[in-house]
């Protein structure tokens, strides 16, 4: 009996350990401030100065299960020469998405109004920040990105789980 409660117990423990430890580089759990490389798309795809719209698809975790390609977020990207910026797509007020406007010279938040220039910085509504910026790197010539939420509503970037 007591090695049948330890084997129960350790089938419960372990999965919830795995959870509450930081995920693989490359998944999709609790960061924790670790770096979460996905890859986003083809260099060769994104044409200079114009922002593109990339969804951000990969592993996402829980205590119990992976599910791979799993739609985790969207981001902009400028390439600028051979520089590549990303900033997520998600609203820092509330969490909307934001839009490229129609002279794809500023962002939009539909939701509240916010106003963002192609640096993401903010030019009119009520955003308490600046849109997310994302780290790029370029492997093999994908385009991969740090992909990593933060909180809406506040002033400052605090990362959040998932």
């Amino acid at each position: 009996m007591a090695i049948g409660g330890l084997a129960c117990a350790g089938a419960i423990a372990v999965p919830a350990a795995s959870f509450i430890a930081a995920p693989a580089a490359g998944s999709a759990g609790a960061a924790g401030g670790r770096e979460r490389w996905v890859r986003v798309g083809r260099l060769a795809d994104l044409p200079p100065g114009e922002p593109r719209r990339l969804k951000v698809i990969g592993e996402e975790r829980d205590a119990f299960t992976v599910a791979k390609d799993q739609m985790l977020g969207a981001i902009w990207v400028i390439r600028e020469g051979e520089k590549i910026r990303a900033m997520s797509a998600t609203c820092p007020h509330l969490g909307c998405g934001i839009e490229l406007n129609d002279d794809k010279k500023s962002f939009n938040c539909p939701c509240h109004a916010s106003r963002f220039g192609l640096s993401g910085a903010p030019e009119t509504g009520p955003s308490p920040r600046a849109m997310d910026p994302l780290a790029t790197r370029v492997v093999d010539g994908w385009l991969e990105v740090d992909f990593r939420r933060y909180r809406d509503g506040v002033a400052e970037l605090q990362e959040i789980a998932g």
